[in-house]
């Protein structure tokens, strides 16, 4: 035994912080895994961009056609028509291929960009000569407030995925630098990491041109400086004037159906119809690649005016204090990060944030800053040696006192940041934080549930959710796999793996299902489109003899295509001068139910008919509020909700006119998954803020 355990004393102990880095980074990444769980089940990660990057490598496994996805218009067309180059999806198509899922995706960012903690060891080992040093810096690296950030919220991007195949080509390459020992099975190993890298986005070529004239400056392998630089210029010139423009097309004809199809004539489409999408963020500089850098090299002061305008200051403090502003002490290496530093700073157009810690595209920056940090510790030590004979002696110390204050100051700031891995785990250790499978079904007060109840009362109900995830998760459930679909962004994470999926307005006379939520605007942001355009596209589906209500859960309602079939051509909402008053209900700031019709009886998975009337007594103001149902299970206490989609959709509430009577007629679908039994019905309107609901009767499902 005695023998053992000298055997494993020897075999540890001369690397135990390396062993003791590979712990963290598994602790680290446990706490990763638990979060992103929990983001893709709270559906935060949606179609943008996690939804788009599962379709892509899904629609290369299953559809036959490499890395295509569905844009914003519903387009159908190729990666690079969307303006971005980013193969390194496609070595997830084997694992797709049997077992599809877009947390794969996830979960294989996590491990590549937290594992690059132990690459940062060794390079700094290799160049600081001290375990204890390296141990610092790849702590610090763990600790970086941005990491926190990509392994926290930014689900996947290839541009994160590559950092650990730019640090270790980098680590291979000074290695065998260092040993004078350039093998066969390093060089293949090296060039493979290369290539890997330049697969996560079109700008990582100019990170690999700038490389490449480092090492042909300051390293003895010219010729792979040579190459390296070669290489960059042939693969930036590929993809931004050669691929991403020769395929624009797929997306200018696509939005031009789009429009046609939603008789588009006031949308902001300036970036829409550009070779390159994403060149009006620059549109301060001008129009087109030369006219942008032309700009830039001529007009120094607008550069400097653009790159310290706005917050952009702040981020850039964010992005180097926690590293104690140690890379700059190295700009030779600091400056291979100058490419994504001008794409993130100067842009111009507003309300465009991509210079922020928390954005994915400060990915390259990060393993840059690192190195800069290694090379700046050692350069200043050996600066200071040459002055200081103190120094000199105890050079190794000053090593590890600055490595100390790189891991101190990403340590302050990981916290001052709210990196949210850490702040996790400072709150699961001081409240011991649950973090198990969440139930999100909601249930009523008791009052709600005891005593007889008269119609008219009026109760506080949980106000109808934005994004109500177990309605979203039973959505999903009843989605073919094989139909197409438009839908709401934030669903696309889950139905993505499918040929086609639409953010909704697009393709809304077109797929095979179509999911509205009216709250959800992303096209509209996009666009720069007022609500009205959404109101138009659900009246024209409420209306359209093609779509038939299938289910309707919270604020959702998904239409499916059923061919013609017989339906009435009036608006489901409709304005009065004159009813006949039968009740007099007020719900909320006289809004007043004056009649309505609920079936004493409504079949699960079947339309039913439900009827309001409605008259607001004063010119009360309801901006911002909507009107939705409540049903209340007798046994249980569960709350099912859905809105009221014409008032919500067709003529919102806010423009309702004073001593008009409004007739809604909405179309209830509820679905099968809702326990049979007897519900207490409500009406009731919310603003998110204040909610007032009316009992109404009581209802069998069945």
């Amino acid at each position: 035994m005695s023998k053992l355990f000298s055997f494993i004393k020897h075999i540890f102990k001369p690397h135990y912080l390396f062993y003791l880095t590979i712990l963290v980074s598994l602790g680290v990444f446990a706490i990763a895994i638990k979060i992103n769980l929990f983001r893709y089940n709270n559906f935060d990660y949606g179609k943008f961009d996690l939804g788009n990057m599962a379709q892509m490598v899904w629609y290369t496994a299953h559809g036959g056609k490499l890395m295509w996805l569905t844009d914003y218009f519903g387009t159908n067309l190729p990666r690079w028509a969307m303006s971005h180059v980013d193969p390194i999806l496609l070595i997830f198509v084997p694992i797709f291929y049997f077992y599809p899922h877009a947390m794969i995706l996830v979960y294989a960012q996590l491990i590549l960009v937290i594992f690059s903690s132990l690459i940062i060891y060794k390079l700094a080992k290799l160049h600081l000569k001290s375990d204890l040093a390296a141990f610092f810096i790849s702590l610090a690296y763990l600790l970086y407030p941005a990491i926190g950030f990509l392994i926290a919220w930014t689900g996947f991007h290839g541009v994160t995925a590559v950092i650990p195949f730019f640090l270790l080509a980098f680590y291979l390459l000074e290695s065998m630098e260092v040993t004078n020992n350039f093998t066969k099975t390093k060089l293949i190993l090296f060039w493979a990491m290369v290539v890997l890298a330049l697969s996560g986005k079109e700008e990582i070529s100019l990170f690999i041109l700038i490389w490449g004239i480092f090492v042909m400056l300051f390293r003895k392998s010219k010729r792979i400086g040579l190459y390296l630089s070669f290489i960059g210029l042939f693969w930036f010139v590929m993809t931004f004037m050669i691929i991403i423009p020769a395929y624009s097309h797929y997306r200018i004809e696509g939005y031009q159906r789009f429009a046609q199809n939603l008789d588009l004539v006031n949308a902001n489409t300036t970036d829409v119809e550009l070779p390159n999408f994403f060149l009006s963020r620059y549109d301060g500089f001008g129009e087109s690649y030369s006219e942008i850098a032309k700009t830039v090299i001529l007009n120094p002061t607008m550069v400097v005016r653009v790159v310290l305008g706005g917050d952009k200051l702040d981020n850039l403090r964010q992005t180097f204090a926690p590293m104690a502003y140690t890379p700059i002490l190295y700009p030779p290496l600091l400056v291979i990060a100058l490419p994504e530093f001008a794409i993130n700073y100067l842009t111009t157009a507003e309300g465009v944030g991509t210079s922020e810690i928390i954005n994915h595209r400060i990915s390259m920056i990060i393993p840059v800053l690192f190195i800069s940090t290694i090379y700046g510790i050692m350069y200043l030590v050996t600066e200071l040696a040459k002055k200081s004979k103190l120094i000199n002696k105890n050079k190794n110390y000053f090593v590890i006192a600055v490595s100390g204050l790189v891991f101190v100051t990403n340590l302050y700031t990981t916290f001052s940041y709210n990196n949210p891995i850490y702040l996790w785990f400072t709150q699961a250790v001081s409240k011991r934080l649950p973090f198990n499978a969440l139930s999100y079904a909601k249930t009523a007060d008791a009052e709600v549930l005891l005593g007889n109840l008269a119609v008219g009362d009026r109760f506080t109900l949980s106000p109808l959710e934005n994004k109500d995830r177990e309605c979203a998760l039973k959505i999903v459930n009843s989605i073919p796999a094989e139909a197409s679909v438009t839908g709401p962004d934030y669903l696309g994470a889950h139905l993505g793996l499918r040929e086609t999926y639409g953010i909704f307005p697009s393709l809304y006379n077109e797929a095979d299902y179509v999911i509205v939520d009216v709250f959800a605007q992303k096209v509209l942001r996009i666009l720069d489109l007022d609500t009205s355009f959404i109101r138009n596209v659900v009246g024209e589906i409420l209306k359209s003899d093609e779509y038939k209500l299938d289910n309707a859960c919270g604020n959702m309602f998904v239409f499916k295509h059923v061919g013609k079939h017989k339906k009435t051509l009036l608006l489901p909402l409709q304005e009065r001068y004159k009813f006949e008053e039968k009740v007099d209900l007020e719900i909320f700031k006289t809004l007043t139910v004056v009649d309505y019709s609920i079936p004493d009886t409504i079949i699960r998975g079947e339309n039913a008919d439900v009827h309001f009337a409605y008259v607001k007594r004063e010119n009360e103001a309801l901006h911002g509020n909507f009107l939705f149902m409540s049903f209340v299970n007798e046994r249980t206490g569960e709350l099912y909700q859905v809105a009221n989609l014409p008032s919500f959709g067709v003529l919102p509430i806010a423009d309702w006119s004073e001593d008009r009577y409004y007739l809604e007629d909405n179309v209830l679908a509820l679905p099968k998954y809702l326990d049979a039994g007897k519900y207490r019905f409500f009406v009731g309107i919310s603003d998110n803020v204040r909610t007032r609901s009316i009992y109404i009767k009581t209802i069998d499902v069945k």
